[in-house]
């Protein structure tokens, strides 16, 4: 427990962004079923079976997108924390602690991070509820807001929500910094996409039955419930097709940056230094790429299925309602992500400084790598987008060309300029703050 606490505190800067990352995740995955429950008790106390199985419907939709985005950006986040590390857990093994001591000791600070999140999380959750609850209040789905009263379950229901994806994320990195040879840790080069391991081959195996067997029904066959019924299907299997390319993200973002960024006609030596360093940098790229690249498909499939249905409208209220703590987490993890790979970056630019770069070079390869991380996130979007709209339109059986101009293009249009400015300004702050930093100082760490 001493190395525990003795690591925490000499990467405590590091750590406190990964917290906040999973708090932020665990009380908007905890409070919106806290909402989900609150919402059905009161429709029940009033007798009302109509409106028990229409919270029991958004209720759940909401708390499944929301947990699904928490579970997947805190999962991310904390496996990039320890994979930043592996320079620190070499050198344990090298200074004599045996690797199996190794995997405790960092499982040992999973389950720390996991319950110390649970437990912010525990008083920020019924403020979530409160917030959702009123949501739906403003826009008549509740006849009153109902009060929520905290009860023993809303604490296990936090800490869980704290705990289960930071073990989640983690216990992968934990065994790779046990198995990973001392001095293949301590080389400072590109960073290789490993094979994905059995679990996550089993879940992706998982995924892909799902869209099989949603799409089957929804596109190819006639089935009871008519066209909304199949659009129920094509939309359920196009969900499992970005659960399934998210949790490939390694396999998907790396060959999507690459390929995008070297089609770009550009001859900046900053857009090249910042290609560059994305690509080198592959997990910190797919780990700032996923939260951003999460909330777009979400919305996009989400209007997607407004577009399709017959007499449905999405309005940016909407999207909000059913989406809005879905980009609570996601963008606070984008940027913790970005802070919490700071030092790396600075590092990074550094070297390059000292190899003869001027300032405003670096400053706009900066630039440039927030460019990288959102565009690789809008054309995944895109494609997804274009996936759903084929697949729910034909679910329809209607025509994909008149779906795609019913979507909300000022409302996507507003979403792809906000996932641009996010990374960028982030990323602004932290090349102006750590523009005065001597090279040499930030080298000898």
């Amino acid at each position: 427990m001493r190395l525990v606490l003795s690591d925490v505190r000499m990467r405590a800067a590091m750590w406190l962004w990964t917290l906040g990352c999973a708090s932020v995740g665990a009380a908007c995955a905890a409070g919106t079923i806290i909402a989900m429950v609150t919402a059905v008790d009161a429709a029940q106390r009033a007798v009302d079976e109509d409106m028990v199985s229409a919270y029991i419907s958004l209720g759940g939709n909401i708390a499944f997108f929301t947990a699904l985005a928490a579970a997947g950006v805190v999962s991310s986040t904390v496996g990039l924390t320890l994979t930043t590390q592996r320079h620190e857990h070499a050198l344990w093994v090298i200074l004599g602690i045996p690797r199996r001591r190794v995997v405790r000791v960092l499982r040992v600070e999973l389950l720390v991070l996991g319950a110390v999140a649970g437990l912010v999380a525990v008083p920020l959750a019924p403020v979530v509820a409160t917030l959702t609850l009123g949501q739906w209040a403003g826009i008549g789905l509740l006849p009153q807001q109902p009060p929520v009263s905290v009860q023993g379950w809303h604490i296990a229901a936090a800490l869980c929500a704290g705990a289960a994806p930071c073990l989640v994320g983690g216990w992968g990195a934990t065994r790779r910094a046990a198995r990973t040879p001392e001095m293949q840790a301590f080389r400072d080069a590109a960073e290789t996409t490993t094979r994905p391991g059995i679990t996550r081959m089993l879940f992706a195996l998982s995924l892909l039955a799902g869209v099989v067997g949603t799409w089957i029904p929804g596109m190819a066959l006639e089935i009871e419930g008519g066209t909304e019924q199949r659009a129920v299907f094509a939309f359920a299997g196009s969900l499992f097709l970005i659960c399934l390319l998210l949790m490939l993200g390694p396999w998907v973002f790396t060959p999507l940056l690459r390929t995008w960024t070297v089609l770009v006609p550009a001859k900046d030596v900053a857009w090249h230094l910042a290609a560059k360093a994305c690509r080198a940098r592959a997990a910190r790229s797919v780990t700032t790429i996923l939260p951003f690249a999460l909330s777009l498909s979400l919305v996009g499939l989400f209007m997607v299925m407004g577009a399709v249905m017959p007499g449905a409208t999405v309005a940016l209220a909407d999207v909000l309602v059913v989406l809005g703590w879905v980009f609570v987490v996601s963008w606070t993890g984008g940027l913790a992500v970005i802070a919490l790979v700071g030092a790396d970056r600075r590092r990074d630019a550094a070297i390059v400084e000292l190899a003869g770069a001027r300032p405003g070079v670096i400053a706009r390869s900066t630039v440039y790598e927030g460019l990288i991380y959102a565009g690789t996130a809008l054309v995944f979007g895109a494609l997804t987008l274009v996936l759903s709209v084929v697949s729910i339109s034909a679910g329809a059986r209607v025509s994909a060309v008149e779906v795609f101009a019913r979507l909300p293009w000022d409302i996507l249009g507003w979403l792809a300029a906000l996932t641009v400015a996010l990374p960028c300004l982030a990323l602004i702050v932290q090349a102006a703050l750590a523009a005065h930093v001597v090279p040499a100082r930030v080298l000898r760490g």
